[in-house]
């Protein structure tokens, strides 16, 4: 399910991606929102069907010709959004989506930390119920591809163990030092090694990718922030 991602930081073997999920971390203003809305229109009129969920309404989508579809009105007709305020309301919305006679082929979770609270099972029933609904009933089809983004630090130190039980894959989104609007992105997913993006910000959403393989500052394999200790880390 890392192929929408792929395909929205333009990789040319989106296609050979494992069928996973994939969970996007980031700290506050690392473009989560803007990366999984690219993830929904890459692909223009083509792509898969996404619905796209989140606490509270988006502000905007991407605008101008940023090369990720934003801009295709096909692309725009396959998407639709959706603003969930709460678990019980976000799982009554995957239940009705994966009921339907044509469900979506991507399924789409930004602010995941809004709806954890501070129960324990909170992060594992939030991933059961995506996957749920990413396995529709039905005629045999393909699993929906799910990403799903979350705000780090997370809100506990249980969360990111939880939540990497249902998500073997994640996309780290780090602001360069002393460019806020300059990013690192690091994809891993079992089996293939690391692929890294630099992303850049501009206007309106948008943003520009380039490739950054070899280029491995930054992007640890772990954090030391990533429990939720010591958030001064994460700006």
């Amino acid at each position: 399910m890392a192929a929408a991602l792929e395909r929205a930081l333009g990789s040319v073997t989106a296609g050979e991606a494992a069928a996973v999920p994939v969970l996007v971390l980031g700290p506050a203003g690392s473009g989560r929102t803007a990366l999984l809305l690219r993830a929904a229109l890459a692909g223009g009129g083509d792509g898969p069907r996404a619905l796209f969920l989140a606490p509270s309404p988006l502000p905007g989508l991407p605008g101008g010709d940023d090369g990720g579809g934003s801009n295709d009105p096909r692309a725009l007709q396959r998407l639709e959004l959706r603003y969930p305020p709460s678990l019980g309301a976000l799982g009554r919305e995957l239940g009705a989506a994966a009921a339907r006679p044509r469900p979506p082929g991507l399924l789409l979770l930004d602010g995941m930390e809004r709806y954890l609270g501070g129960a324990p099972g909170a992060p594992a029933r939030l991933a059961a119920l995506l996957l749920e609904a990413a396995r529709s009933p039905g005629p045999p089809r393909p699993p929906a591809q799910v990403l799903a983004s979350l705000r780090l630090p997370p809100p506990g130190p249980h969360v990111l163990p939880a939540l990497r039980r249902y998500f073997p894959a994640e996309c780290r989104l780090r602001p360069a030092p002393g460019a806020p609007l300059r990013l690192r992105v690091r994809l891993t997913r079992p089996g293939p090694p690391p692929q890294r993006w630099r992303l850049r910000f501009g206007p309106h959403g948008r943003f520009r990718v380039a490739p950054a393989d070899g280029d491995s500052e930054g992007d640890e394999d772990t954090d030391p922030d990533e429990d939720g200790d010591g958030d001064e880390a994460w700006g």
